[in-house]
């Protein structure tokens, strides 16, 4: 288990059992034998990738803002800017091209 991992499953554990009353709660040693602790996992895994696909939509919407040079171009960000032409969306020349700056 990596410590990012670790970290995420006390997390979990935390999550899981607060507020309970003591004799509801599953001991920290015992959550981990029953390896409970790999459904939180699963969860942030599945949550990472909807953030992914919808970061990914995201990207394409704005470049294609760029592209047509829409008015609502403005309101994109400056690292929002940086990650579109990192990803190869769009062009610095593009970027200018629809009055932001790169």
């Amino acid at each position: 288990m990596k410590p990012d991992d670790l970290l995420q499953a006390v997390k979990a554990y935390a999550k899981e059992r607060g507020g309970y009353t003591r004799s509801k709660v599953c001991f920290s040693d015992n959550w981990f034998k029953m390896r409970r602790w790999e459904r939180g996992l699963t969860q942030i895994q599945a949550d990472r990738e909807k953030a992914r696909e919808v970061g990914a939509k995201d990207r394409a919407g704005f470049a294609e803002w760029l592209h047509k040079r829409h008015p609502l171009c403005r309101h994109i960000t400056t690292r929002q800017i940086k990650d579109l032409i990192a990803s190869k969306l769009v062009t610095p020349e593009q970027v200018r091209a629809a009055g932001l700056q790169v």
